[in-house]
Parts: structure tokens; sequence; C-alpha cells
């Protein structure tokens, strides 16, 4: 008598699909053989045929404990026999009998608290290591977290925090209407709500209805704050919530907005690809570009970025870059290379180095004063979703094929590597402090890789280049528990505290990361 792994994930499989839960099945059903059971047996095999499997093992479990191998009657185990006999009765009966498997990485609880025994000892003496001073140090990178909402706000689309303000952040809702949050800290990872104001305008849509908030960005000072809407309009509040401006020029849909260093000019960009450069104190349109050849559908790219307090690139056609100065009502000059939708940009401003991420399945390093990229990293199967400079030589970039990579600009090579079992990840943000990054995965769950530790690992001389790229530590997870939701937007907090996370079916998660 036998079982295999693959007739339990039929087993499972099939429960997943009575039980409704349709998207975990299909999860299961791509990596696994379960499809071939069921077209060999799944006519054979009746509905709840899982629960029933358990429920015979639970009696089998249950009655190992009246008759031995031998077919001898046992004594009463009163214990046992005055309580419910069910799953969780059979399970710690089991225990005694099977060894116990260490829990370790994914699987180790966070918060488990264990019985103090001479093997928790042991492996605690295992784990701590002596600093030359004479202190320990426990080495907890094998634990993974399980992250918990401090609070939570209004459902909300997009969400960003004040770069200054202590513990402020505007978040966007689907009815035109932003909120102005101030919150205090009486203790780490615990916030009170001090102040709340709505910015609305009573603005609605030739069909009735409210124009959904799109894209909200602070300006560096943090006292101005510009908002994007879906009919194009842009408005421009104070940290207070009061009206300063508003900008009507686009004629669809703002996908993004940019601000200069200088907290004065930014720009707008729409589904349409149209870039308009506003003076934010005048109110004023100092420039339209609109690089979109007439007759096409496709999109040329969702982000842009300033490189410096006069020029900024904005994506052009067939997968190429536009140098852009305020004022100049054409391009500067044409970088090509990538030949498919922009999806990435991120300027370091100390190295002069532009990357940039693309639907084409690659990345690209520019460097000031070429028209040629530097580097281009290669090697994953669908498009690139996101990309941040982590320090001045290394890019760290999510992937739709499910992977975190991590890459180097002066070896040009791939140093560091996390696959999320092949789930589709959405986005990745980079914390303020460049040590946590945070990747939204198409099921809702947010993972958080610890950026710090894997530069420590690679300034300590792991991962050559000869060899195979260095796994990237994760930090921790979370999970929303509504079904059928996805993540629309994260946002880090200015001390690399709090991460704000925005679903498209349940309120608005803060969680603290400390």
């Amino acid at each position: 008598m036998s079982v295999t792994s693959e007739e339990v994930n039929y087993m499972i499989w099939r429960y997943l699909q009575e039980a409704g839960k349709e998207v975990t099945a299909l999860a299961l059903q791509e990596e696994s053989r379960v499809l071939e059971f069921d077209r060999q047996f799944g006519e054979h095999i009746p509905i709840g045929a899982l629960v029933d499997f358990l429920q015979k093992g639970i009696l089998y479990t249950e009655s190992e404990l009246m008759v031995r191998y031998d077919r001898e009657v046992t004594p009463v185990d009163v214990e046992h026999s005055s309580k419910d006999f069910n799953l969780v009765q059979a399970l710690e009966i089991n225990r005694g009998r099977v060894p116990q498997v260490e829990e370790t990485q994914k699987f180790e609880l966070a918060d488990e608290t264990k019985t103090s025994t001479q093997d928790d000892r042991d492996t605690q003496e295992a784990v701590e290591q002596t600093h030359p001073n004479g202190g320990t140090n426990t080495d907890t990178s094998r634990f993974i977290k399980t992250l918990h909402e401090t609070t939570k706000l209004q459902q909300s689309l997009v969400s960003r925090w004040n770069p200054q303000g202590p513990l402020t952040i505007a978040h966007g809702s689907s009815e035109s209407t932003v909120t102005i949050t101030k919150f205090s800290q009486p203790e780490p990872g615990i916030l009170t709500q001090l102040v709340e104001c709505q910015c609305r305008l009573p603005l609605m849509s030739v069909e009735g209805r409210s124009e959904s908030v799109t894209t909200i960005e602070w300006c560096p000072t943090g006292q101005s704050l510009a908002v994007g809407l879906e009919n194009g309009e842009v408005r421009l509040w104070s940290a207070e919530g009061k009206l300063q401006n508003v900008f009507e020029l686009h004629k669809s849909c703002i996908t993004s907005i940019k601000w200069n260093q200088d907290s004065i000019h930014f720009f707008t960009c729409d589904v349409d690809n149209v870039v308009v450069v506003w003076n934010s104190l005048t109110g004023t349109a100092l420039q339209q570009l609109s690089p979109k050849e007439p007759g096409v559908a496709e999109s040329l790219g969702i982000d842009a970025t300033w490189i410096g307090l006069d020029k900024f690139i904005i994506p052009g056609s067939q997968g190429s870059l536009l140098l852009c100065e305020i004022g100049e009502s054409r391009p500067l000059g044409k970088l090509q290379g990538h030949t498919k939708t922009l999806t990435a940009f991120d300027y370091n401003s100390d190295t002069k180095l532009l990357v940039t991420a693309s639907d084409d399945k690659t990345l690209r390093v520019w460097r000031s004063g070429t028209s040629n990229s530097s580097n281009c990293f290669m090697g994953n199967s669908q498009g690139i979703t996101s990309a941040a400079w982590i320090d001045h030589d290394r890019i760290i970039s999510t992937s739709l094929d499910g992977s975190v990579r991590v890459w180097s600009h002066s070896s040009n090579s791939l140093v560091a590597l996390s696959m999320l079992d092949g789930v589709p990840i959405f986005c990745g943000v980079l914390s303020a402090d460049r040590k946590k990054f945070a990747v939204a995965k198409m099921d809702g769950e947010i993972s958080l890789y610890n950026v710090e530790m894997l530069l420590k690992t690679l300034d300590d001389g792991g991962a050559p280049v000869t060899h195979s790229p260095t796994s990237i530590p994760v930090y921790g997870d979370y999970q929303s528990n509504a079904e059928e939701n996805y993540i629309t937007d994260l946002a880090w907090d200015a001390s690399s505290t709090y991460l704000s996370i925005c679903y498209s079916a349940s309120n608005a998660a803060l969680i603290y990361v400390g």
C-alpha cells in the first residue's frame, strides 16, 4: 500500500475545485500533473474524496489506541477517550511516533513559542555566535516574519507618504477624493490618527460619475501635493488640504506625475503619452510634448524621470528614450536600444547613470553624454515591472516571470536572484533607506526582501561572478484576507518603517516593518 505526492496533489486539487478556490487550484494545476490524473481517474472519484480519506485516517489512528499491532487489546487511554476525537487529536498522537521535522525558513512561525527543552537549548547554542568583544549575536536571517497591519485606511487606489512631514500620508479613492491623514506614534508599531482632511472638488464626468484618482505625488519639500485624475485634470493641494491650483490641458487619464528637485516644476504624463511641463507657482504650462505617432495604439511607456533641474527623459516610439529640456519644443536627442514599451526609469544623480526597464525583457544602463547603453541585462522570460538603484553599482528589478533579480553594473552580471514560484510580480518598491524591497504579487501577497543583508553578503565575497547568483534573503510576508483582491499600489514612508498597501477590493493597510 502506498500513495505518491502526485496523488496527494490531485486530491488537494479536487478539494480546491469543490470548495470554489479556482485561483489556488489553477496555481497548483500549473505546477503539478493533476490534469493527467483527472483525465484518467476523475470520473471514478466521488465528490468529497479528500475529506472522506482524512476521516478514515482519523478513525484508523483512533483504532490504534485500542488494539496493538499484535492484536492485543490495550488499556483504555482516559485522556484521549474523554475528548472529541478529531484531526488535531490524531496528529497529536502521531507527533510522538514520528520524528519531528525542524521548522526552518518560511515554515518557521515568527511568533511561535516553544517549550524550553534540552533540544531547544542545544539549537539556541548552535544559532548564537560569539562576538570578538564577548557578546552574542543571534542569527535570525533564517526566520521569515509574518507581517501584520498596524491600521487600515479607507479603500484607495494609490497612496504616498509625505517625504518631510512625520507620518503623513495622502491616499486617493475612486471618487475624485484625496484624503491627507496625519498620525502620531506613541510607541513603535502603534499609530494614532491625529488629523484627517479631504481634498475634493464636486467634479463629475459626462456620464455623471466621479473621476478616479490615478496618481498622486508630493513635492520634495512636502508642502504641495499634485493629484492626477482619470479625466486628465491635475489638482494642486497644500499639505493642510487647501486647493492651490487646477491644471487642465490633458484629455486622457494621468499615468504619472514627476516633481523636479526645485519643488517648483513638475511634468505630467497621460495614457496617450502626452507630456506637459508645469510651473506650480504660476499654474502655467511651459511646454507640451506628444511623441506618440498618429495611428499607434500601443502605449510608449508608463514612466519618466528628471535627470537634472532642466532636463528630463520620456518614452519615445519603438522603445526609444527622448531627452528633453524645459522650454524646448522638440527633444534634444534620442536614445535607442529597447524595442517595446518602457516600464520603469531610475536616475542615480550621484553617478549620472540611468537604468530603464522594458516589456522587451531587458534592462539597460545609460551614461550621461552617450547615446548608447553601457549595459544590457538579459535573462528574464517576461516583461520587467520595476527597476531601482540600490547603490552606485547594483540594481534590483522585478518581472512578470515571478523573479526578483539584482544586477551589477561594474561586472555586467546577475549577482542575486529570488524566484517566487512563478507568481507574476506587479511592482516592486525600494525603501527610502535602500535597506528593504517590497514586491506585490498577482495573488495579493506582499514579500519583503532584506537588501541590507544581501549587500553585506555580496560585499563579504559572496556570489563570485563565475558562480551561481546569491539567494536574496526574505524579511517577511503579508497576505490580505480578502479574496479576489489585487494590489494597486505600494509606498514607503520617509523613515522606511511603514509600508502602505492599496487594494482593489478592500481597505488600504499600513504595515509596520521596523
